[in-house]
């Protein structure tokens, strides 16, 4: 420890990640990507890697990896002239032939929708999402006419700001003649898509209303790949996402949600898994007694159990319940997080990506919970990463909160140092034991690091959930005052006179919001942050947002939005702010950040607005990484000129 440096921003270009894995189905090999920077530019290599000798060999550049059901094949998504496609890897002899190109539309539907491929279980075939080839002249043309309200696109690097007006279908590729022909026409999207065992059938979800831009109802339905005959599965309120068959083929589980008025972005329902008979008929929840969100369904092989993920408490385990007894049983519940996992093997072996606070994410395989990778290793052997350190406090109104304080790089005793508060996005997110590398960058350099999880948040149950719902901004913001007192009261080591606050998203909001309401905060830096509620449901992608978070339409509630908005109260700013946004966020418009930087500059107080030209929304790998290191730079500057 005492030989190791500190964190840097230039280690940010040494970063690898570890993602999709994929276990091979006799459970002696797996696949998985690796994700590294290359002439700074990220490059997906997916990677083979044997179980039992540990040996890894590339096989190709490309993404979500996986495996035929016999196991002779693998199928992966590459590029092809620039254009998407989809390959197959042949282990026997390592080669790669290209199998059909790949049309990805740009039409947002929501953040659970699945646009990928599926193995038929006979290995003759493939079933793949893709639109028809796009108009060109969309972005080129001097003319826009929209008659939809989700007319947007996600925005950002590499991306297109408006919409190409295509919608998802499913296609199906022959392995043998590599003809592919579209399943079946409609006038709606289908994505996320599941094989019967006997590979007659697909199941998938749509939403059939015929009027996308007002809600997000959506079923799981059925298909006969060769007549092409359709039929309705589930029949419930609300929104059906990501429906996986099961072996035997009587079941199809499914996550849900019940609300009639829902988001395609940050929905403050938890997820829960829901069990219906393939023919059709009632659903059943089988997680609710959990009272936790519910992702990444699995079935084991004898059709006997499901598995899937739930944060709990700043943690993310893998769990299982038995469809029997409805038994909910913990298989995995190292702390950190799991955040993928495979068990596509007869036995229980399980591959499985695993992180905490100090650890990048590596692949491990259970039950031996070996690590199979190594990137954990290649920074913390160099950098001193600090750990998080948990508490609980009492909020105002006694609700119990749960948070964690990071101490700065060569922490000594009897000193004051700084502290900064991060805030995480969604609203409904969850931080926790995982790495961050702007925790660890701003510990790096002298300050210590508070962050929590306000009420809204995920992994503390539907209520906890709720928390903010109709009140951004209210009771979540007395969480993190609470919180930030409690950590004052109890760590002499901070310094009460010197306190920052940064945070994106949603948590660039509640930064906004923070210094209309108190002045504690020497310097603030605001990512792509929300100043008014009620230009930004108009102008936002996610336009559905504030009718779910706010419960209605935009016209009924405009004093409530008002009173929730930064910039009704921002005269009172005092707190010298940075604000980092994109150009080319749909999510959250730049206007935003314009909205609130003009009136603190007319305040007088030291304020700057910076645009990253050509950028989306939040820190995703499309962020070139000159930019990130500049957003992260101008923050640390931020920091260390006011704080």
């Amino acid at each position: 420890m005492d030989n190791k440096r500190a964190f840097t921003i230039n280690d940010i270009e040494n970063i690898r990640t570890v993602s999709s894995p994929q276990l091979s189905p006799d459970g002696k090999s797996g696949v998985f990507v690796i994700t590294s920077l290359v002439e700074a530019a990220p490059v997906d290599n997916i990677i083979l890697v044997d179980l039992y000798s540990g040996v890894q060999t590339k096989i190709a550049e490309g993404s979500v990896p996986q495996w035929s059901f016999d196991g002779s094949k693998i199928g992966y998504v590459g590029n092809n002239a620039g254009n998407s496609a989809l390959f197959l890897h042949d282990p026997a002899n390592n080669s790669n032939e290209l199998l059909v190109d790949i049309y990805e539309s740009d039409y947002f539907i929501d953040h659970y929708s699945v646009m990928d491929f599926r193995w038929s279980p006979d290995g003759k075939s493939i079933a793949y999402i893709s639109s028809n080839p796009r108009d060109e002249n969309i972005e080129t043309s001097a003319v826009r006419e929209f008659t939809d309200l989700l007319y947007k696109t996600k925005g950002g690097r590499g991306r297109r700001m408006y919409s190409d007006k295509q919608y998802n279908h499913i296609w199906l590729v022959s392995i043998e003649e590599k003809v592919s022909r579209q399943v079946f026409k409609s006038d709606f999207n289908e994505h996320s898509i599941s094989w019967s065992q006997d590979s007659k059938k697909l199941c998938f979800i749509s939403n059939t209303t015929g009027n996308p831009d007002q809600n997000q109802w959506s079923d799981v339905f059925g298909i006969d790949v060769l007549s092409g005959e359709v039929n309705k599965i589930s029949n419930e309120k609300g929104s059906s996402f990501q429906p996986t068959w099961s072996p035997d083929g009587l079941y199809i589980a499914y996550l849900g949600i019940k609300s009639e008025v829902s988001t395609n972005d940050s929905p403050a329902e938890d997820t829960q898994l829901y069990l219906i008979p393939s023919a059709g008929g009632p659903a059943r929840c089988l997680t609710s007694s959990l009272d936790r969100r519910i992702e990444q369904l699995s079935w084991s092989h004898d059709s006997q159990y499901i598995y899937f993920t739930a944060g709990d408490a700043g943690n993310t385990f893998l769990h299982r319940v038995c469809l029997s007894s409805g038994e909910i049983e913990i298989v995995i519940n190292i702390p950190g997080k799991v955040l993928e996992y495979s068990l596509r093997s007869s036995g229980e072996t399980i591959l499985y990506i695993h992180t905490n606070a100090v650890s990048l994410p590596d692949l491990f395989i259970h039950p031996s919970n070996k690590r199979l990778t190594s990137t954990r290793g290649e920074l913390s052997n160099m950098c001193a990463l600090q750990p998080a350190e948990m508490f609980w406090f009492k909020s105002f109104d006694g609700t119990n909160v749960q948070g964690w304080l990071i101490k700065p790089f060569g922490f000594r005793e009897g000193l004051k140092y700084p502290l900064i508060l991060v805030i995480h996005g969604g609203p409904h997110n969850m931080f926790g034991d995982e790495f961050e590398d702007r925790m660890q960058l701003l510990s790096a350099n002298g300050y210590g690091v508070f962050f929590i999880n306000p009420r809204g948040s995920t992994g503390y149950g539907q209520q906890f959930s709720n928390g903010c719902l109709r009140a951004w901004g209210e009771g979540d913001y007395e969480d993190l005052m609470s919180g930030l007192d409690a950590a004052i009261e109890n760590n002499a080591w901070i310094s009460e006179t010197r306190l920052g606050v940064t945070g994106q998203s949603y948590g660039g909001y509640m930064t906004n919001r923070i210094i209309t309401k108190t002045n504690r905060f020497k310097a603030a830096v605001a990512d792509g942050s929300i100043s008014n509620l009620i230009s930004f449901a108009g102008t936002s992608l996610y336009h559905s947002l504030p009718e779910s978070e706010f419960g209605g339409a935009v016209h009924d509630n405009y004093d409530l939005l008002w009173k929730c908005s930064p910039l009704k109260d921002v005269k009172n700013v005092k707190t010298p702010v940075l604000f980092l946004h994109g150009e080319t966020d749909n999510e959250v418009p730049f206007s935003q950040a314009e909205e609130m930087f003009s009136a603190v500059k007319k305040l007088g107080v030291p304020t700057k607005l910076v645009q990253y030209v050509g950028e989306g929304h939040g820190w995703r790998p499309d962020l070139t990484i000159q930019n990130k290191k500049d957003l992260l730079q101008r923050m640390l500057n931020w920091f260390e000129q006011y704080v």
